[in-house]
């Protein structure tokens, strides 16, 4: 019955550090380098599962936290959408980690949600790996993904228009495609 229940892999998720969260790891390593080498290995974790651990309440909802090594380290984040609003790539940002009391943790953890805002800064675990690359020997995390490059309007508005291509068709083309289409017009116009 208190079994936790699965929550299924995210395709592609990232996880990047808040600036807070880098600083936090970098305390962390002075105090004990084996503690940054759990949290990383946590923190990969977070890109097969972001909704593992527990929701947070209060001002807090929203984010989740989970526990490193002996339960007194916790990792604090959230699940949001990239810029694209793509729903399949869902990027965990880890807010917080830290060797408090839970109610310093969560303190903390308002303080600097608000003083982020909606959009902080943040880095890709990639590189932070490389920053604590001694704790992270053999420890891989999932690469940011390349967003294509998008077909300008005026080459969508050329398609639709002057190629008559259905809406549908050139909502789907790469920018590769549409150039494609694009020259095979204009070659077969003037012949």
């Amino acid at each position: 019955m208190g079994e936790k229940a699965k929550h299924p892999a995210v395709p592609g998720c990232v996880v990047r550090l808040t600036d807070d969260a880098v600083g936090d790891l970098q305390l962390l390593f002075k105090a004990d380098p084996q503690i940054v080498r759990w949290a990383l290995k946590k923190m990969l974790q977070l890109e097969r599962d972001p909704q593992a651990g527990d929701p947070l309440l209060g001002g807090l909802i929203g984010y989740r936290k989970i526990t490193v090594g002996d339960r007194d380290w916790r990792i604090v984040w959230r699940v949001v959408q990239d810029e694209a609003g793509d729903f399949l790539v869902e990027v965990a940002e880890v807010w917080a980690v830290g060797y408090r009391k839970d109610s310093e943790v969560y303190a903390e953890i308002q303080r600097r949600v608000t003083a982020a805002g909606t959009s902080p800064k943040t880095k890709a675990l990639t590189q932070i790996l490389q920053l604590f690359a001694k704790q992270a020997r053999d420890l891989t995390a999932t690469p940011e993904p390349t967003k294509p490059e998008p077909v300008p309007q005026w080459l969508t508005d050329a398609l639709l228009y002057v190629v008559h291509l259905p809406a549908a068709r050139v909502s789907e083309m790469s920018l590769e495609q549409a150039e494609e289409a694009w020259a095979g017009h204009i070659s077969g116009a003037g012949s």
